[in-house]
């Protein structure tokens, strides 16, 4: 009898054994989709990720491209608006007050030309009276009528 129950024992075992064995081999299966889909997971989030990436890079490099054209069109606009005040300012005669002072004629000229252009500057409403040329056209106003 003990041989009996020896073999029902072994045989018990042997069926334990390879009961765990295969619940073993199917938890390693599992691991393995469970890595397998983290894995495709971060490949299509990171997919993703690259694609607004790349679609925020181009948004980017198309405002920037928009902010060079219109940057091109404003100072094409003010060499425009420069060339005819240049042309008006050929054919403005600045009237001649008859003066004690000592200021020369060419010096007349000069200081009609800069009053014209620091008015026709302040009048575009893209310069103040704060900005750096205006001052600088200013200071050269008074130059010329202090001399």
């Amino acid at each position: 009898m003990e041989k009996d129950e020896m073999d029902r024992k072994i045989t018990s075992l042997e069926k334990a054994k390879l009961h765990y064995k295969e619940s073993w081999t199917k938890a390693l299966k599992e691991l393995i989709n469970v890595r397998e889909r983290a894995q495709q997971d971060a490949k299509r989030r990171l997919h993703h990720e690259q694609s607004l990436m790349e679609h925020a890079r181009l948004r980017y490099l198309s405002l920037e491209d928009q902010k060079l054209k219109d940057n091109n069109r404003l100072g094409e606009d003010v060499e425009n608006l420069k060339g005819e005040i240049n042309k008006m300012r050929d054919h403005i005669i600045v009237p001649q007050k008859e003066s004690t002072d000592k200021t020369l004629p060419q010096d007349k000229m000069a200081l009609g030309r800069l009053i014209e252009e620091r008015n026709s500057l302040l009048n575009t409403g893209v310069y103040t009276k704060d900005d750096p040329l205006i001052q600088e056209l200013n200071n050269k106003i008074n130059l010329l009528q202090n001399p």
